[in-house]
């Protein structure tokens, strides 16, 4: 493997390392909620103003 594509693996390789963890503790800190329940309260705020 080239040096630009070992970057790039180990990049992702971090991405998902970080993002397991603000899972993990996410989860840690929220026991009931689902990820649909976590994708609505955070994310999906705009579907449900009212216009």
């Amino acid at each position: 493997m080239s040096q630009s594509m070992i970057g790039v693996v180990v990049g992702l390789v971090v991405l998902v390392v970080v993002a397991f963890a603000l899972a993990r503790r996410y989860t840690v800190e929220h026991p009931g909620e689902g990820v649909t329940q976590w994708l609505d309260a955070h994310h999906m705020r705009w579907m449900h103003r009212k216009h």
